[in-house]
């Protein structure tokens, strides 16, 4: 029995693939499947259920709710799966709650009681830092025979957010597109949608680098997407937290990495505080409050005003300019 979980949705997929792999192979008709509930009597026949014209089978419970469950039926529940046949094998593939968010619910106690049980084993996927992810997409470029420098990796890492599975996606079709050659940095600029919150936050780095003119572009390309102007603002307000939170951490004396555990930054979004430290050279604290000031305002005008939110925006976003 496997219980997968954790921050890292996309590894929670592979491992989870692998397993069914291993157990029942392409055999669907040895496959049960379940999402989110089902009742105690539903899990107790498919598990104690003989395999069809094979040596095993699996059963699959995909984003499992335990908050739906009574304590009656998660205590039946755990009756169940403390007595696993031999040729059955029960995989929880848990994708649509963090870590963290787990440890506010009951599937946290269902959890623990899990791994207690003989023959279980609970993995958690934490979110990997963004060399880990890079030497990812290295070794993935590599078995497509083709070339990435670690540079250029940690590039598509920062424009996808380190979202391991938009990082696959694209270093698939960067590897198409290459074909046997190097994925250069071109490429990379030219072929890789960024997320909207993350072209949001490269507005507020072109700010703080007094880069008018890309702040401007960067703000008329998610405008022609459709991105609403209140995300746009969020991304950008998220940006000059971290730079006052790395203002305030340079003047402590602290490092990125530090300044990063400080602020509780997971580990796949710790590069933020670096670049945050990176961009903010010739900013200070002062300067900083100012423009949340400005961004606070901008916020307030959004919500409770009729006012034209494209020209908030780029008033916004000529007021930050001023504190360069």
């Amino acid at each position: 029995m496997y219980y997968f979980y954790g921050d890292e949705p996309f590894l929670t997929d592979t491992y989870t693939k692998r397993v069914l792999k291993k157990t029942v192979g392409d055999d669907d008709v040895n496959l049960v499947k379940f999402s989110e509930t089902f009742t105690t009597e539903q899990l107790s026949d498919s598990v104690e259920s003989m395999p069809l014209f094979s040596e095993s089978k699996a059963v699959l419970i995909k984003d499992f709710e335990a908050e739906k469950l009574s304590d009656d039926e998660i205590s039946i529940t755990l009756d169940i799966l403390a007595d696993v046949p031999e040729e059955c094998t029960v995989i929880f593939s848990q994708t649509n709650v963090s870590a963290e968010a787990l440890k506010k619910s009951k599937a946290k106690k269902f959890i623990d009681k899990l791994s207690k049980l003989d023959g279980c084993c609970v993995c958690k996927f934490s979110a990997l830092p963004p060399a880990k992810t890079a030497g990812l997409i290295m070794k993935k470029a590599e078995k497509n025979s083709c070339v990435i420098s670690r540079q250029n990796a940690m590039l598509l890492v920062e424009l996808t957010l380190n979202d391991i599975t938009r990082c696959s996606v694209e270093t698939d079709k960067l590897c198409s597109y290459a074909g046997s050659g190097e994925i250069t940095a071109g490429m990379i600029e030219k072929s890789v949608l960024r997320m909207p919150d993350a072209k949001a936050y490269l507005i507020g780095t072109a700010v703080a680098q007094n880069d008018r003119k890309k702040a401007f572009a960067l703000l008329d390309d998610l405008i022609a997407q459709r991105v609403k102007p209140i995300i746009i603002l969020s991304a950008l307000s998220s940006a000059y937290i971290d730079f006052y939170r790395a203002v305030c951490a340079k003047k402590a004396g602290r490092s990125p990495a530090a300044a990063a555990a400080d602020f509780e930054y997971p580990k796949n979004r710790a590069f933020l505080m670096e670049k945050a430290f990176n961009t903010t050279r010739k900013m200070s604290p002062e300067s900083i409050r100012k423009c949340i000031s400005l961004l606070n305002e901008a916020d307030l005008k959004l919500k409770s005003t009729n006012a034209d939110e494209r020209t908030v925006l780029e008033q916004t976003i000529a007021g930050l300019l001023q504190y360069v």
